[in-house]
């Protein structure tokens, strides 16, 4: 028997292909509920006399932190939903999408996705997710 110092390369960083296909998948369905919840969470109804209820913007920091760990504990995953939640947003904007002032529309999804474009939130949401994702993959391909 042989004795060798060369040791068998097995990196657990290479991903397969079914992987990164369930973490894009993944990415699509937490990219349309992280939308969902930004819009609703906008425009849940708190009563006060706020422009913007205090308790509003608190929700919405709560979902800004949760969004930022996806995208660093995931970045694939928080990649594709930060895509997602961008293109929704686009796509929102440029159909011209109208929305109900209505106290009971305000958990309708489809008056979810033309709030959450007026109102900007879920785009500064995917942007954080994408900047996140985005820096959690930089630093992974540089840390060698």
């Amino acid at each position: 028997m042989v004795a060798s110092s060369v040791t068998a390369e097995t990196s657990g960083s290479r991903r397969t292909f079914p992987r990164i296909v369930v973490s894009l998948g993944l990415g699509l369905v937490v990219g349309a509920l992280t939308y969902y919840v930004t819009a609703v969470v906008a425009t849940a109804q708190i009563p006060g006399n706020f422009t913007i209820n205090p308790l509003t913007l608190v929700m919405i920091a709560l979902v800004g932190a949760l969004v930022v760990a996806i995208g660093w504990y995931w970045p694939v995953v928080g990649l594709t939903a930060g895509i997602v939640i961008l293109a929704v947003v686009a796509f929102a904007v440029t159909s011209r999408l109208a929305w109900s002032a209505n106290s009971s529309d305000w958990l309708s999804p489809f008056n979810a996705v033309a709030f959450g474009a007026a109102s900007g939130y879920p785009t500064i949401v995917g942007a954080v997710m994408v900047t996140a994702s985005a820096l959690r993959l930089r630093s992974r391909r540089t840390a060698t």
